[in-house]
């Protein structure tokens, strides 16, 4: 079972360069709290990829890395 905020960033996520937790709040009028949860969700089921770079942590969907 897909979230409305699981497909927002699903949605957001399309055909762009890893963004961060920061860039999909900011783009997807969701809050930080939709955001991390929705991510969450989504990479315990391998759909999107978390990586850190420095401080960040950058989101992508599988197969856009």
């Amino acid at each position: 079972m897909t979230t409305t905020a699981e497909t927002t960033v699903l949605d957001h996520l399309q055909g762009l360069a890893p963004q961060t937790f920061e860039d999909l709040m900011a783009h997807s009028g969701l809050s930080a709290a939709q955001v991390l949860l929705a991510v969450d969700r989504l990479s315990r089921t391998g759909t999107v990829v978390l990586s850190k770079s420095g401080l960040d942590y950058f989101v992508t969907l599988r197969g856009n890395t």
